[in-house]
């Protein structure tokens, strides 16, 4: 049995959205969960990757695998660069990286509504550099309805998809940017081993 440490999305804890659907999902595979909480207050990716690797120290590389949702996937994949879990589960992995960031197809509006800080520090991820760290076995996770309505995500998971070479792609119909989402824990159920 593997344990799953489980990063929720920006500002969220167990309870903001039906975590423990995707959790059951995942512990009905066999696997023990972690839901890692974030203290999202005032703080940037450098602290939300510090609080998981914290956790992640206690844990043998070999036996553990980094998941999370959003932000707190781009959490999990930043700590996976230093420390390489076993797998990698990116759940909606967030169009926040140096490379969305100046991308044409990027909101500006949801870059000042991130904040000068949180912007900067997402300006220091090269995600191409940082892909090259990765080798594990890495499952991407993508509501269709969120490519279809948001191009830069549809941009970041196709760049993904391509750079993390050992990785499997899924586009989870009719879903949304929602981990809880039915069809999404459907496709968690199917797709993990």
């Amino acid at each position: 049995m593997k344990t799953v440490l489980f990063v929720p999305g920006f500002q969220e804890d167990i309870t903001s959205r039906d975590y423990a659907a995707a959790i059951a999902a995942i512990e009905g595979r066999g696997h023990k969960v972690v839901f890692v909480p974030i203290n999202w207050f005032r703080t940037t990716i450098e602290d939300w990757t510090r609080e998981l690797d914290a956790v992640y120290m206690r844990y043998e590389p070999a036996d553990t695998i980094l998941a999370g949702f959003s932000f707190g996937a781009t959490t999990a994949f930043i700590s996976a660069t230093k420390r390489e879990p076993s797998e990698l589960w990116l759940f909606s992995l967030s169009s926040y990286f140096a490379e969305d960031l100046v991308s044409p197809l990027q909101k500006k509006s949801w870059n000042t509504m991130i904040g000068k800080r949180r912007f900067e520090t997402f300006m220091k991820l090269n995600f191409a550099q940082l892909a090259k760290m990765i080798s594990c076995k890495t499952l991407l996770f993508y509501g269709q309805k969120e490519l279809d309505d948001w191009p830069i995500m549809n941009e970041r998971a196709q760049d993904a998809r391509w750079r993390l070479k050992n990785s499997t792609y899924v586009a989870v119909p009719i879903a949304g940017h929602d981990v809880a989402h039915e069809q999404y824990i459907r496709a968690i159920q199917e797709s993990i081993s």
